[in-house]
């Protein structure tokens, strides 16, 4: 019986002094909290903005993602047509170019 109530106060005893390192950390957690303020401010005030290219490269990057394949597709395709279309307009001049010649030659 004495053994148990002996045990029981060293428990006790022992949760008093866990609690109160507990207590210690906490108070010296809490007294560096200025410095620590402190110096984050200081941190902040010498910390330079941020470029301007910045939101330019954000605002560049964002519309690439945007851009899908079928886009980037129909572009390749109008171009495609568009270059067909010029090639057909060449042609069409040198054969009319040609005609031309060779009426006024009388042949």
């Amino acid at each position: 019986m004495i053994r148990s109530a002996v045990f029981k106060e060293e428990l006790e005893l022992d949760e008093l002094r866990e609690t109160h390192q507990q207590l210690l950390l906490r108070e010296q957690e809490i007294a560096d909290l200025p410095k620590r303020l402190e110096r984050e401010q200081r941190e902040r005030d010498c910390t330079l903005p941020p470029l301007q290219d910045i939101a330019d490269r954000e605002r560049r990057i964002r519309h690439m993602d945007c851009v899908t394949r079928g886009q980037v597709t129909n572009v390749l395709r109008d171009q495609t047509r568009s270059f067909a279309l010029l090639i057909l307009l060449l042609v069409a001049t040198g054969s009319l170019i040609w005609w031309g010649v060779k009426l006024m030659q009388g042949q």
